[in-house]
């Protein structure tokens, strides 16, 4: 992991996010190395010649956050980057930001993969408002290890979603992407149910800098799933999405839970989509296009 620390003249920027008014990113480069990282597209824009997953940058900035400016407002942590990754456990750059939020009494709420986030539970409290969501493509370890190598366990997710809940600190989980045919969304619930009643889903949306990660992916451990991808993705049949809402929002009214569903359409939580990937005339064999 190459590490450095780079100068910035402030961490803030005004969001195009829907339900939030600023956005913070602490950092650049994730350690997470999510298969599915949709944050890949900032590594055009760093110079860097490691791999996405292999470098981070620490932004270090001078200036303060302005009162005036964020008073009341709604700032997002963060939306290319987790602003809890295990290098802020050594930088704690995210926690000198919250404390300057604090002052500013902005509304904050903060998307993570990591555990971290209770450090900074005194912090949290003092917020006119705020929300921790934590993201959750699976329950299963087992495959979070492989999809997730550098975030924190599910166990540890759920332990940290716990704290804050007793803690008093609106929580939520952010169970995304689904994974289709891999990803177990009662289970995401069950396993998150005691300590939060907000659930919010989004589905996989295939981009091209990472197909061929994901899809090594699936053929090594779900090769079984393989046509399905290919239904979903390259044939553009939206069925599995349409039937899987039907069965989340049942299962929601069954649990009594706050049900939210972003297939297809933006949410105040993640980036408008970006068109899916199409398969390269060069390389699909003739007759039906696959994936992989």
């Amino acid at each position: 992991m190459k590490v450095t620390t780079v100068p910035v003249k402030t961490y803030i920027t005004k969001s195009k996010i829907p339900g939030a008014g600023y956005v913070i990113n602490p950092y650049v480069g994730c350690p997470h190395q999510c298969l599915y990282c949709y944050a890949e597209f900032m590594r055009k824009f760093t110079g860097h010649t490691e791999p996405w997953g292999e470098f981070l940058d620490i932004k270090m900035s001078q200036s303060i956050l302005h009162p005036a400016q964020l008073f009341h407002q709604h700032v997002l942590l963060s939306s290319v980057t987790d602003a809890y990754n295990p290098f802020e456990q050594k930088y704690q750059i995210t926690r000198r930001i919250l404390r300057q939020l604090v002052d500013c009494q902005a509304y904050v709420s903060i998307l993570t993969k990591s555990s971290l986030v209770v450090r900074d539970a005194d912090l949290l409290r003092r917020l006119p408002g705020c929300e921790v969501t934590f993201s959750l493509a699976t329950a299963d370890e087992s495959v979070r290890k492989c999809i997730e190598p550098g975030a924190s366990s599910v166990p540890e997710r759920l332990k940290a979603l716990e704290t804050l809940h007793k803690a008093g600190i609106p929580t939520a989980v952010m169970a995304a992407p689904l994974l289709p045919g891999i990803s177990d969304f009662r289970a995401i619930v069950r396993a998150a149910l005691p300590y939060t009643r907000t659930f919010r889903f989004d589905s996989l949306n295939m981009r091209a800098t990472f197909q061929h990660k994901l899809m090594d992916f699936v053929e090594l451990h779900y090769p079984q799933l393989l046509a399905l991808y290919n239904q979903i993705y390259l044939q553009g049949d939206t069925s599995y999405w349409t039937q899987l809402a039907e069965q989340i929002r049942a299962y929601g009214a069954q649990q009594g839970v706050c049900v939210e569903i972003f297939f297809g359409r933006k949410s105040s939580f993640s980036f408008a989509k970006t068109p899916d990937a199409k398969p390269n005339p060069a390389v699909s064999p003739a007759g039906e296009p696959q994936l992989f």
